[in-house]
């Protein structure tokens, strides 16, 4: 289980997702789809609340949980059932993920998807940052340490955390650029519906990862002389120039998407679009559609 929640925390778009394609790996909606929501006592699911609750679709083949996790929920292991029906005739099919319910003082730690490491590990080769013993270079060691029971002595010089920020703030400015590309909102859906886009996204988080790095030498920096002996450390202009060069790639490949990307399928929007539920029937118009409680 990696995906944990607290009490009184309301669920939206990004914490519990769900990504349908269809057969030629195009993202659809399903002709039908509602989920539940289970808590996990002692290996036996019990249901709380409506057995088929409605999520909220914001894009096409993309559906998300809106709740709000009760200050009376019980601390554990929770899992939510979802129940797709593909086409109108289709069989249904079930899909379940797992999340928690922890304790305000609980630690919560990152986890990668297969997509995000393969992304993490592809930066780390373009950046000479994915064996930090063999490419050492007068960088200072760290305390020893085993990992994947080997001996590491000379750390990296990015953490995993820090590449999974710089790939997905890169990938938000290449949605950004023109023609705007919002279906492509995680690196994982980029990664398995668009795997031709992977190189610039790439370049885009080396511009963020040498930015950090600037910033950091920046403090650092002096100019010293006296009596003969010169001393002068100045490495925010390296990282510079590695940032300008990445960012020169990146506008390339932003020009690229402008003339490749030709043809944009409609507006992507809920089918139903925004309302309000009230006794006086459904309302589709301006309004605010407020997240249903867990319970």
């Amino acid at each position: 289980m990696s995906v944990v929640f607290k009490k009184g925390q309301t669920l939206s778009r990004g914490d519990l997702d769900l990504f349908l394609t269809n057969s030629s790996g195009n993202v659809a909606n399903a002709a039908e789809i509602t989920y539940a929501i289970y808590f996990s006592d002692n290996q036996v699911d019990v249901l709380i609340g409506d057995p088929a609750r409605i999520p909220e679709n914001p894009a096409v083949g993309e559906y998300y949980a809106s709740l709000r996790i009760p200050a009376t929920a019980s601390y554990g292991t929770y899992r939510i059932k979802w129940a797709i029906r593909e086409l109108v005739n289709s069989p249904i099919q079930n899909v379940v993920q797992e999340f928690g319910v922890v304790t305000d003082d609980s630690v919560s730690s990152y986890s990668m998807s297969a997509e995000m490491k393969s992304m993490v590990d592809k930066l780390r080769i373009l950046l000479r940052d994915q064996n930090p013993d063999k490419f050492y270079h007068f960088r200072p060691p760290e305390a020893e340490a085993v990992v994947g029971q080997y001996n590491r002595v000379f750390g990296q010089v990015w953490e995993d955390y820090e590449l999974m920020e710089y790939l997905e703030r890169a990938l938000d400015w290449w949605n950004m650029m023109p023609p705007e590309t919002e279906n492509y909102r995680t690196v994982e859906v980029l990664v398995n519906q668009k795997p031709a886009w992977r190189t610039p996204i790439l370049q885009g988080a080396i511009v963020f990862a040498a930015m950090a790095l600037q910033a950091n030498w920046i403090v650092d920096e002096f100019d010293y002389s006296i009596g003969g002996i010169s001393l002068n450390i100045d490495k925010s202009s390296k990282y510079e120039g590695l940032k300008s060069s990445a960012e020169s790639q990146w506008q390339t490949a932003t020009e690229m998407k402008a003339r490749t990307t030709k043809i944009i399928r409609g507006l992507v929007q809920p089918k139903y679009g925004i309302g309000v539920r009230s006794a006086f029937g459904p309302n589709v118009g301006r309004g605010v559609l407020s997240p249903r409680n867990f319970i």
